[in-house]
Formats: structure tokens, C-alpha cells, sequence
């Protein structure tokens, strides 16, 4: 009744609600989704044209389908997926912004053009490089094999070879849009001689030497500045000051998820109440398989190859002995030597032919061909480059050189089992493996030895505990101020701070972050999580320290960076002039190095790494003969000409024709499509 009673009253307000929407929907054309908020089920918008969270997730299982098939892996971890995400985007992106061009400038791509790029006597590139595609019997891209992925697509089109086909074609028919504009925007460029001859003075280079004073060699202290000098920086290097999109600044205290002495005393006696039965039953190996974070696997190791920390134990004891259980880090080890006197090479290099036909029968009938073909003398990698389904029958079948256990563990067992040169056969799933071992390194000793082991973790009332200390910190301390300052005070609590964009795939080196991410961008600055984020091994909780808009940052935003960059320009300032005091003489200044062929083409310099001013200085270098002084990234450089590497004739056509190649407009024209673009993206609110 209480409830009836409240909506009698809330009713007039309600009417007016209503009323005011669809007076707005009739008269004024808005709708509800722009009304109460952007459309839930909208992930971007580039221009006005859209993608719904359906088409997205789509595209996303094509290009899933298609990375497990090509890398023949069944699942794809987090990472791999956030990664894909991420290049389905990218392919949206230049999908909507090439074809809103293209379309404006009457370009488009035919079904006929499609269908000659993948069908014609000359296909698309993309095609040669398909595993998928690949015949290792002729070592190539196979038209037979695309024209049988292709049934299978029109008779399956609901299956992952249509989604990985649907991937591959959507790639080749963006390729063909984005060449056909790059064409038509490089034909719109005309070189003159001045161009030319730019392009040969960019590819001068030089030998040199030089000397590499880094800045921290002089103290910050020395170099005081002024709020008038960071702001003339400031302004002048405004540009350097601009982002594309919103950032956040978070601070995070973590809690680490450790066991406690509880956890460490339970499980020892939890390994100590296993100790008798492992050191006396007949069924050693199922009591250590059902508790052991590692199973037994039965391989024999050499000294070299087994665990470090149970070594002596295991070359010095016999059959049966029992060692531990021991506490070593953080994990409770015990063992027990199950056979000793194993004489055996430590590694073997093998080659194997990996057959399979329509049915079981058929398989082994191949096999068994093959078999006496190879004791006839046949040579194996030819046998093996005509009939092995493997990827290795390119190279004659080789797997090179391995340990027991490194490959499939059965396999591998049975290649060590086997004599050298001796052909022999493993059955695997509905193939057979044909295999010799052909080389073998020289035997020693080894041993087996059965080892049970349990890492200690937290225990759920540890869990529980850390959890409680998270949990409790939000809830005393959920303004920014008492965030910090109770951290602070606090002994063993640090607080970390991180720049973070919308679409970063995590915080740091924070594993499961993501979700944090997912907060901090529904928040304001000041705001403090009310919940505990399970981030790894890890309990998290943040605060929004700053909310960085998009565009240029203000002052008071980047004053440290500018802070760093004066007081570095000013060390910088203060080397050099001590440099110059020294005179032509560079070996006085420290230890001199060499580089060899610089130019302007490479900001990377061989044995510096990157740095575009030393690479700037190079046609002063030439021209001048002089000592050139540059501040780098890292310090400041004396570069000294050694000599100077020769380049042919200037030929202004061959310059123009080999830039011209190099296609360089290919990053810059979606760059410039996408900077000119409106573009919503809200990713942040499914992922």
C-alpha cells in the first residue's frame, strides 16, 4: 500500500516526464537513445556510420577463427584477444574512412575485382602467405586447396573456415581500397629537381666518432629554473602537449594476495601427511599425480637437466629412497628415486613423415608403403617433402635436435627408446608418425625421480583477511586526500600512479587490469573505487587523480615534464660549453666510439640506439668538417667526420622513382583521414 501510495503522488511528475519525451520524439525528431544516453549496444561511429556490438563481436570471431587456424592453436589467451580486438578496430576504422573516400571520389572495388584477385592466375599476396594455403608438396600457395576451402565455406557458412575465409576477404577487399586511393593520391604529387635532390641529401652518409656525455653526470640542483622560463618552453613546444584522446591519472594501492604463516604450516602438514604412503607404496606414482603440482612423466634426466635443488639427492642415492619433504622458496618439495644406472644420450635429433588418408586402413597402408620404400633406400627428406603433412616437410622432415619430453611426451619416449637410423612408427590420433633418429649426443648417466611438490598459497581465510584489508581501507579512507595520506602513514603501503587511456589493455604490469581501466573512465578526479578489483595475484584498489581531457594539456598539468626538459636543455647547455674547451681533441672528454653509415634516412644510429639529433647533425658534419655538439635523448654527443660513405651520381628521375615506391603516403593518408574524422568510440563500455 505504501508503495501505491508513492506512485499516487510521484504521478503528476511522472505524466510530465512522458509527456515532455514524446512531445520531443513527435515534434523535434529526438530520440530516446540521445535522450537517456548513447545507445548501449553502439561501439563506435566514424563520420555517422556505425557499428552495432553484433557486426563487432562478428568480426571479431572471423578474425579469432582465423589467427586459431593459421597458428593451429584450439584457444587464444587474454592477451591474444585484446589484441585482436584491437586490429578489428583498426580494420573498421580504415574500412568506414577509405570507403567514405574512395566513395567521394567515385573509386570503388568491383565483385569482378574481388574475385580476380583471389581467383585469377596471379592472385593477391596476402593468399601466398596462408598457411591454410600452403602445399608442402610443391612448397606454395595451392589454388586447388583455395577452391576446397571455398566448397567447404558455401556448404558451411556457419563454420570457422567461413569465418576465417570472411576475415580474409574483407582484408583483401580493403587492401584493393586503400591502393587504389593511395594511387590516386600519389598521382596528385608532382616532384620537381629540388625534391630530387632532397631525397639524394637525406641518403648522405658518414662514419663517425664520438664521445657520449650522459646527463645525469651533472646534478639537478645546479640548475635552478623559473616559473617564466617553463612557460616560455611551454609555449613554445605546445605542440608536443597535445593528445588525441582523454586520459587518466590514477593512483593504486595494491594488496598482495601472499599465504600467511597459516598457509605455510598447513601445507607442510598437509605434504608430511602424504610422506609415508609416497615413500612406501607400490602406487607411488598415482599418490604423487593426484597431489603434485607437477606429474610424473617418467623421463629419465641427467644431472645437467634435473631440479637444481634436489640434485644431490638424486645422482647419490638408490632406488626407492625418499628425500624431503623440504621447503625451498616458497614450494614444499619431496622425491623418490625410481630407477638409477640410466646410461642414454641427453638429446637426439630425429626426422619423421607425418601420413594420413581418407580412413584408418588407407593411413596404415600408406605408412607401410612408405616404411619399406625408406628400408629400400629411398631417400627420407625426399619421401618426406612428397607425402608428410607437416610442416617440416619442406626441410626434408627434420625436427632437429630435442630432450626427451620436449616434444610430445609419447613420441618423444619412443624416439629415445629407439635404435639409431632405425626406421620406425607411432600411431598418432587418426595419423601415423614415420620416424628415424638420426643423430644422438653421447650417453650419460640419468635417473628417474618421482617428485612430489605443492606451492604454498593463500588459503581462503588468508584470502579472506587481505581482501578485508582492501576492503576496509576504501571504506575508511574514500576521499582523495585521506587515499593518499593514510598510505602514507601507513607502514608497507604504496600508493603507484599511471597514465591511462580508454582502450589500454591494462595498468602497468597489473594482470586482469582491465576492468580498473572500466572504472577510472566512468569517474571523476577525486573519486575513490567502492568496491576491490582482483587484478592477478593482487587486490587493488584506486582513486582518480586527474582527468586529462583531450587536446592540449595545461601548464599546470605538465609542469614537471617541462620542469625535466628545461633543466636537461640547461645541463645540456653546460656540457656542451664544457666540451668546447677542450678543443679539437674528443678522446680528452671520455671514451670514445665509433658509428658507421649515418644518415638522415635512419633516426636509429648503430651501437646508440635512437637519436634524431645526431642523425640531424650529419649534413652540418659533411658540409662542415667540423666537430658537431648535439643534445640527445640520453646526453650530449661530440661527433667527429671519420669519413664519408660514398653515393653515387645525383639522378633526379631515380630519386623520384625509388620514393615513389617506397609508397610512403600509406601511414600518412589514413593518419590524415583519421585526424580529419569524427570518430566516437566506446569500446570502454563492452570491453
Amino acid at each position: 500500500m505504501a508503495t501505491l501510495e508513492k506512485i499516487r503522488q510521484r504521478g503528476v511528475l511522472l505524466t510530465c516526464i512522458i509527456g515532455l519525451a514524446l512531445f520531443l520524439f513527435i515534434f523535434t525528431g529526438v530520440d530516446f537513445n540521445s535522450l537517456f544516453g548513447e545507445s548501449r549496444t553502439l561501439v563506435g561511429e566514424v563520420n555517422g556510420e556505425q557499428i552495432e556490438i553484433a557486426e563487432f563481436e562478428q568480426r571479431v570471431e572471423e578474425a579469432k577463427a582465423f589467427f586459431q587456424i593459421e597458428r593451429g592453436e584450439a584457444n587464444l589467451d587474454e592477451q591474444t584477444t585484446s589484441q585482436i580486438r584491437e586490429t578489428v578496430w583498426n580494420m573498421w576504422l580504415q574500412e568506414v574512412l577509405y570507403g567514405q573516400a574512395c566513395q567521394d571520389a567515385g573509386i570503388t572495388v568491383s565483385d569482378e575485382e574481388l574475385a580476380d584477385q583471389i581467383l585469377s592466375d596471379n592472385p593477391n599476396p596476402m593468399l601466398n602467405n596462408l598457411r591454410l594455403l600452403f602445399n608442402p608438396e610443391t612448397n606454395r600457395f595451392d589454388k586447388n586447396i583455395l577452391v576446397q576451402l571455398l566448397q567447404i565455406v558455401d556448404q558451411e557458412p556457419t563454420s570457422d573456415y567461413a569465418k576465417y575465409w570472411a576475415y580474409v576477404e574483407r582484408n583483401i577487399r580493403l587492401q584493393l581500397l586503400e591502393n587504389k586511393y593511395n594511387t590516386m593520391v600519389v598521382s596528385a604529387i608532382n616532384y620537381n629537381d629540388a625534391d630530387a635532390k632532397a631525397l639524394y641529401n637525406a641518403k648522405k652518409a658518414a662514419n663517425i666518432e664520438y664521445v657520449q656525455v650522459p646527463y645525469y653526470n651533472q646534478p639537478d640542483s645546479l640548475f635552478p629554473v623559473t616559473d617564466a622560463e617553463l612557460k616560455e618552453y611551454y609555449n613554445k613546444n605546445i605542440n608536443a602537449f597535445n593528445q588525441k584522446e582523454e586520459q587518466r591519472v590514477i593512483k593504486v594501492l595494491s594488496f598482495a594476495i601472499t599465504p600467511s604463516a597459516q598457509d605455510y604450516a598447513e601445507t607442510e602438514a598437509w605434504i608430511n601427511d602424504l610422506k609415508n604412503d609416497f615413500a612406501t607404496s607400490a602406487d607411488y606414482v598415482a599418490i604423487n599425480n593426484q597431489n603434485s603440482d607437477v606429474p610424473y612423466q617418467g623421463i629419465a634426466v641427467s644431472e645437467k637437466n634435473v631440479d637444481a635443488d634436489l640434485k644431490a639427492f638424486a645422482f647419490s642415492g638408490k632406488a626407492g629412497d625418499v628425500f624431503g619433504p623440504t621447503l625451498f622458496g616458497n614450494t614444499y618439495k619431496m622425491a623418490r628415486i625410481v630407477e638409477t644406472g640410466i646410461s642414454a644420450p641427453d638429446s637426439i635429433k630425429v626426422r619423421h613423415i607425418l601420413v594420413q588418408a581418407a580412413d584408418a586402413e588407407k593411413t596404415q597402408q600408406l605408412a607401410d608403403s612408405l616404411v619399406a620404400v625408406l628400408k629400400g633406400g629411398a631417400d627420407f627428406a625426399t619421401v618426406a617433402k612428397a607425402y608428410s603433412l607437416a610442416g617440416t616437410a619442406q626441410n626434408g622432415g627434420d625436427l632437429g635436435w630435442f630432450k626427451e619430453g620436449e616434444i610430445d611426451l609419447e613420441f618423444s619416449k619412443v624416439c629415445f627408446a629407439a635404435k639409431p637410423k632405425e626406421i620406425f612408427t607411432f600411431p598418432m590420433g587418426g595419423a601415423i608418425q614415420i620416424a628415424q633418429v638420426t643423430e644422438t649426443t653421447k650417453p650419460v648417466q640419468k635417473v628417474k625421480l618421482c617428485v612430489l611438490q605443492r606451492k604454498v598459497e593463500a588459503g581462503s581465510q588468508t584470502y579472506g583477511a587481505i581482501y578485508g584489508q582492501a576492503s576496509a581501507y576504501v571504506a575508511q579512507n574514500n576521499t582523495a586526500t585521506a587515499f593518499v595520506d593514510s598510505a602514507k602513514a601507513e607502514q608497507g603501503l604504496y600508493i603507484r600512479t599511471y597514465t591511462i587511456g580508454k582502450n589500454d589493455a591494462r595498468v602497468g604490469n597489473l594482470e586482469d587490469s582491465r576492468q580498473l581501466i572500466r572504472w577510472a573512465f566512468g569517474k571523476k578526479a577525486g573519486n575513490v573505487t567502492d568496491e576491490v578489483y582482483e587484478c592477478g595475484k593482487n587486490f587493488v584498489v584506486a582513486m582518480v587523480d586527474q582527468v586529462i581531457p583531450a587536446g592540449t594539456k595545461s601548464f599546470e598539468t605538465v609542469k614537471t615534464q617541462v620542469k625535466a626538459a628545461v633543466i636537461q636543455d640547461k645541463k645540456g647547455d653546460k656540457i656542451i660549453e664544457d666540451m668546447k674547451a677542450a678543443g679539437e681533441n674528443i678522446a680528452a672528454l671520455g671514451a670514445v666510439a665509433s658509428a658507421q653509415n649515418v644518415s638522415l634516412s635512419s633516426t636509429f644510429i648503430p651501437n646508440i640506439g635512437r637519436e634524431p639529433m645526431v642523425a640531424g647533425c650529419i649534413p652540418a658534419l659533411l658540409a662542415t668538417k667540423q666537430i658537431q655538439y648535439v643534445k640527445g635523448s640520453i646526453g650530449v654527443f661530440a661527433i667527429r667526420l671519420v669519413s664519408e660513405v660514398p653515393q653515387g651520381e645525383f639522378n633526379a628521375a631515380a630519386e623520384i622513382a625509388e620514393y615513389t615506391n617506397r609508397n610512403p603516403f600509406v601511414y600518412t593518408t589514413f593518419e590524415s583521414l583519421k585526424n580529419s574524422a569524427e570518430i566516437i568510440d566506446n569500446r570502454i563500455n563492452f570491453y
